[in-house]
This record gives C-alpha cells, structure tokens and sequence, in this order.
C-alpha cells in the first residue's frame, strides 16, 4: 500500500511539473507579446493579456513590469479608477517604484505624483561598545589607601528601536537597551598586617535597561547617504550590581550593592547618525554619541551609616564616593522601512 502511494505521488510530480513550466513559459511569452502590442499602439488588448499571469505565473520584476503596461492600458482608456488600483497594486509590490520622468507618459507621472510612497515607520535593532568617562569625586580612604586609578571601563549593549517620520526633515525614536558595564579600580593600600602595602583591584559589575527618546534632524547637505543629527534624554534603571575586591586584606566576591545604589538615572544623548542602504530596502545604521549623565549613581552614606551597612568594605579598607558615568557611544545596527503605499485623495 505504501508503494502504491509513492508511485501515485511520483506520477503526479511528472505531471504537474511540467504543467507549471509550460504556465510559466507561457506567461512570459503573454508579457512579451504584450511589449510588442504596447509598441504597436494595441494597449487595450494588454489586461486580458496580463492579469492572470500577474495572479499566478510572474516573478516579482515581471508583476512590476506588467502592472505598469496594464495601468497605461486603462489610462488609455480613460478608466481612471482601474488605473488607480492597477498602480497601487504595483506599489504594494515594489513600495519604491520610481516612474521614468524622461521617457514615461505624461498621464502615468502625474499619476504617481497622487500615491504616498514613504515609509510609515522604521524598526531595527542595534549593538554598542561604550568608552565610559567616569566622573569620581574622591573615596573615602582607609589604611592609608592611595586613591588609585580606574581602568578604562568599557560597556557593552544591545536592543532594539522604532523610528517615526514627523515630516521630511524630523523623526522621533524610542528605543530600549541593555547595558552591561564593569569599572575596575587599582590601588596601593597597607596590608592589615605588617607595614607593608599590596595591590588591591575592586571591580564592579552592573547591568542596566536604558529607555532613550530622540529627535533627528536630516541634514540636506549630504546626498550619498542619510545623515541625521539626533539628541535627546535617555532614562536609565539599574537591575543588578556587584561588586568584588581582591589582593591584600579582606576579599570580597560578587557582594550585591544594589541597595546602595541609585536606581533610576537620568542622561542626555547627542551625536551623529549614518543610515547606508546595503539590501533591499533595508539599511546598516552607525552613530557616534556622547552621553552626559545628570544623576550621582551611588547612594550618599555617612560614614556611620557606611560602618553599619557595609562592614566587609569597611575591613577591606575600602568606601566608595560619589560616581556619574558618562560614556563615548559607538552604535551599529540594521534598519527595517515599514511601507503602506496609498492613493492621496
């Protein structure tokens, strides 16, 4: 039984294939002969000629094509509402279709001009390296502790966005992100016993949901590509923290601070942005900002309250001060047009 419906599926792949060919072969030669009816002046003959083909049987470059020849054949004919529909099936097809200013008739011009053809919206998703400018006021030192220095912190994130055309010059985003810092202090302290001084590293870990809105300005002056300057807040909350010290004294590993923390911060963005069209419709984005936290990021504690709540630090020899994390941004992402051609009344 099973053989015999192998054998039944197999006949009907014999049959129906070259049958789909043949529909194929045939609609090609259907838009051929109608090049050469639309030369010789025969334009009313070309939709009955057309229209099945462009249901069933055309690639996309050939639907474009023959959308265009059957839209000029109601043209012709004056039958305006056809037309309309005819061309805006070609524009739901290919969203950026441009007539031929020098070689198109004039009716098929002018009816383009009565189509919005921009993007509704865009979407996307980006991925960043921060180069993080910390702004430190000096920590509270114990055990004759040497202020030390930070290594360059540099921060990771990632996520997604949504564009909005306000008109041709200005679009807003939103946009969600999450970020991914660590900063790591160095420094030289006295060990707990003996005179003697050692190396001691504290490094902390945070990770963050950054909500930024914008506003972008497209700047005429550049023709090659899209430039945008763009700025605005952006609103930051903080969702983990820890904090780990190594070398001399006391060690700490992964100590949650959290709580000693402020949550919610407050940045402004401003930069430049570069839209390249690489595929299709869609485009790779990259731009460069510089971000200005407003917000201290660490919780003010008095040095009793510091005592009390954190005593491992205290043993440890450390207490950190007063911390804004500014940041040199780096943003590369794809961009996704969202279309909805229509004819404007």
């Amino acid at each position: 039984m099973r053989l015999i419906k192998i054998i039944l599926f197999l006949s009907s792949l014999v049959v129906l294939v070259p049958f789909y060919g043949s529909a194929q072969t045939s609609c090609v030669q259907n838009l051929r002969e109608a090049r050469n009816f639309y030369d010789a002046g025969k334009l009313n003959e070309l939709p009955k000629l057309l229209l099945t083909c462009i249901d069933n049987g055309f690639t996309k470059e050939e639907k474009v094509e023959a959308l265009r020849l059957v839209t000029l054949s109601y043209l012709f004919d004056e039958e305006e509402q056809k037309a309309e529909a005819s061309y805006l099936r070609l524009l739901k097809i290919e969203p950026e279709y441009q007539v031929n200013l020098e070689s198109d008739p004039t009716e098929l011009i002018i009816l383009s001009e009565r189509y919005d053809t921009k993007p509704k919206f865009f979407f996307g998703l980006k991925g960043a390296a921060a180069y993080n400018i910390l702004d430190i006021a000096p920590n509270f030192v114990y055990r004759s502790a040497q202020p030390g220095s930070y290594d360059p912190p540099i921060g990771l994130s990632g996520g997604l966005f949504f564009q909005y055309p306000i008109n041709e010059d200005f679009s807003a985003n939103i946009e969600t992100h999450y970020n991914f810092r660590r900063t790591v202090l160095e420094r030289q302290i006295q060990r707990t016993e003996g005179n003697s001084d050692g190396i001691q590293i504290i490094s902390e870990t945070q990770q963050w949901v950054e909500v930024p809105l914008l506003v972008n300005y497209k700047i005429p002056m550049v023709n090659r590509f899209l430039l945008e300057a763009t700025g605005g807040p952006s609103f930051h909350y903080l969702i983990s923290s820890s904090l780990s010290v190594t070398g001399v004294n006391e060690e700490i590993n992964n100590k949650d601070m959290l709580e000693y923390r402020n949550q919610m911060n407050l940045s402004a963005l401003l930069g430049l942005r570069a839209n390249f069209k690489i595929i299709g419709r869609n485009f790779m984005t990259v731009e460069a900002l510089f971000q200005y936290r407003f917000l201290e990021e660490n919780r003010e504690l008095n040095p009793d309250e510091r005592l009390e709540t954190l005593p491992d630090l205290i043993q440890a020899g450390y207490a950190d001060g007063q911390l804004k994390g500014h940041a040199l941004i780096l943003r590369i992402g794809f961009r996704f047009p969202r279309f909805n051609p229509e004819l404007i009344k």
